[in-house]
């Protein structure tokens, strides 16, 4: 199997591998990790069979499929094959579980329509990885909404789509009001007019609560905007106060536990500069 170098844009990673046939298989810890990730596999040539959960999904060029490297799949890869594969943290997509869940269990299209343009958007960041420079970031933020548009759905349920629709108005309302200090489970709650013991049982199986994401996406926030060389002239301690980190020892705990190093080892080229 052979991979030349990819394009990393912010959390998401996107690479070409290619190689004869073969079957992959992984079998992951029992306890999910904070890395866990999300793959999209972009079939160019030959094709390729993911089984996970019970489910086989077969695609061929110009199709894709969706897995999750926390549980165990296998990957039966046949012919002269080639892909691109798309890693990313579950969470930045911003769907219900219960959607990703659905997605895994089709085949995609990325030759026409909202697929058409994920691949072509993935296609020109890889071809100017040497170029993107600070754009990174919000280049990958901006993949994660075409991927979340391009998993088509097919004939949900009634009442599970009304569910999924009132998770994602929850979480658009989180995004939008990620920078304000009064996010709060009780907050959203109110804003939506349900009481906060319903809001938690809309969440009680996603793999995050409410606070969790919030708590996610301030991180994911400010590690974007520590590795931006623009705001390289901010502290640690003032950006991580822009995402309600008021706290700097708690921030800098949560941080580390997150992406397993401290805040300013992702500054550009001042990974020892103190906040």
């Amino acid at each position: 199997m052979t991979s030349p170098p990819g394009a990393a844009l912010g959390t998401l990673l996107a690479s070409r591998v290619s190689g004869s046939p073969q079957t992959l298989r992984r079998t992951p810890p029992v306890r999910r990790g904070p890395n866990d990730r999300l793959k999209l596999c972009m079939q160019q040539d030959g094709s390729t069979t993911v089984s996970q959960d019970g489910h086989q999904v077969r695609i061929g060029p110009g199709q894709m499929a969706l897995y999750d490297t926390g549980r165990p799949y296998t990957l039966r890869l046949e012919g002269q094959w080639s892909c691109v594969v798309l890693a990313f943290p579950r969470h930045v997509l911003s769907l219900p579980d219960n959607v990703v869940r659905q997605a895994m269990r089709h085949a995609h299209s990325f030759d026409a329509g909202p697929g058409a343009v994920l691949a072509g958007f993935i296609a020109a960041a890889m071809a100017q990885r040497t170029t993107i420079g600070a754009s990174a970031g919000r280049l990958g933020e901006a993949a994660f909404h075409l991927i979340a548009g391009a998993l088509r759905i097919t004939d949900p349920d009634r009442e599970e789509a009304a569910t999924d629709g009132r998770r994602l108005q929850v979480l658009r309302y989180v995004r939008e009001h990620l920078p304000e200090p009064d996010l709060t489970h009780d907050g959203i709650a109110a804003a939506h007019r349900m009481a906060p013991r319903s809001l938690h049982r809309l969440f009680e199986d996603e793999p995050h609560t409410v606070t969790e994401y919030i708590r996610l996406r301030r991180l994911e926030a400010v590690l974007h905007d520590l590795a931006d060389p623009l705001l390289s002239h901010l502290s640690i301690a003032r950006i991580a106060a822009r995402w309600c980190f008021t706290s700097q020892a708690h921030f800098t705990r949560a941080f580390q536990a997150r992406y397993g190093v401290p805040p300013s080892a992702v500054r550009p080229g001042a990974s020892t500069r103190a906040a």
